[in-house]
């Protein structure tokens, strides 16, 4: 197992009880506990559950659509990776991010020195793995134990030191103020119930001088303004009956049917970005993420056209449920002008 043991993490005071902010403490073999309000955590898979509120009903809202999503779209597939299929993956799912510019490529360093990265929302883990891959220290924290266990999964099979995952909300982030080199997460805080919570926890869990670097959904973009807003949001209704209506038209990926509805999704503008991470000493912002699917009624036809030229690359499996289609030159381009993510860097 590459993963460090919960007694070294608890003995290096990595770990706070997520309500009182105080170092946790061993309460037998497989649980840990706080010394000042007595919440017990239990320990499943050599990871903590540090949940501040386990019944919290938008929480587990949250955790019911995206362990669907898990078993509907990653499960299958990501159960039966050898460290050898992994480890191939990996390598081409670099190639994808560096072609997509991802935030994965362009925002993080190519190569770690031992920094200790924070990833919020670890998914299935592809993420954490490839930082773990290039050198990085991980810490993966998921709300849905099935994606801390997949995460675990991952880097255990990948064998790199010092990789921890635990269960926690990125609203109550169980970790010391001034911890992290980098904390990362990509797509996750806008599911959130409160992203500004969210923020203040990231920036309270740097290192003075350390980097966020954060992908959210853009306001300003083809996909928000010229397909969601004004089919689900104005003619379908949406806006006019449900709050939610956002989180309900984004994020099924699988082929299967969807049966859980996504509660949380929010966009921004730069403006609003700006003022989100105004406790930042520095940012910058890069826009990305058009394709030709965004499109409605010819989008799939033009994305299949398009993908006969630029091919796909497999390991879109690891982290969109399917091959993935490179994207054109055009599209690309397009993608810093209307696309659907804003990459963000702030410094502490």
């Amino acid at each position: 197992m590459a993963r460090r043991s919960v007694e070294s993490v608890v003995a290096d005071g990595l770990l706070v009880c997520p309500v009182c902010r105080v170092p946790l403490r061993h309460n037998g073999a497989e649980a840990l506990a706080c010394p000042q309000c007595t919440r017990v955590y239990p320990v499943a898979g050599g990871a903590p559950l540090l949940l501040a509120d386990a019944a919290n009903p938008d929480q587990q809202d949250v955790q019911t659509f995206w362990r669907s999503l898990y078993e509907a779209a990653y499960a299958e597939v990501h159960e039966q990776l050898s460290a050898a299929e992994l480890d191939r993956l990996l390598g081409k799912l670099e190639e994808l991010f560096r072609h997509r510019e991802h935030l994965a490529a362009v925002e993080m360093p190519e190569a770690f020195s031992g920094e200790l990265v924070l990833e919020i929302g670890s998914g299935a883990g592809a993420h954490s793995a490839v930082f773990a891959r290039r050198g990085a220290r991980m810490v993966s924290l998921d709300l849905t134990l099935e994606r801390v266990i997949a995460t675990g999964r991952k880097l255990d099979l990948l064998a790199a030191p010092d990789q921890f995952c635990v269960q926690g909300s990125a609203l109550d982030l169980p970790f010391p103020d001034n911890s992290f080199d980098i904390v990362y997460s990509n797509g996750v805080l806008h599911h959130t119930p409160d992203v500004p919570r969210a923020v203040r926890e990231v920036h309270r869990v740097l290192k003075p001088g350390g980097r966020a670097v954060i992908m959210l959904y853009a306001r300003n973009s083809f996909l928000y303004r010229g397909v969601l807003f004004p089919v689900r949001g104005i003619l379908q209704g949406g806006v006019f009956r449900d709050r939610r209506w956002l989180g309900k038209s984004t994020e099924w990926m699988s082929g299967k049917t969807q049966t859980v509805a996504n509660p949380f999704t929010e966009v921004f503008s730069s403006k609003e970005l700006r003022t989100l991470f105004a406790p930042f000493q520095s940012l910058t912002i890069r826009k990305n993420a058009f394709s030709f699917s965004q499109i409605p009624v010819v989008g799939r036809a033009l994305s299949a056209a398009a993908g006969r030229v630029t091919g796909h690359n497999e390991a879109g499996v690891l982290v969109y449920d399917e091959p993935w289609r490179n994207e054109t030159a055009l599209e690309l381009m397009l993608g810093h002008w209307i696309g659907w993510g804003m990459n963000i860097v702030g410094t502490k």
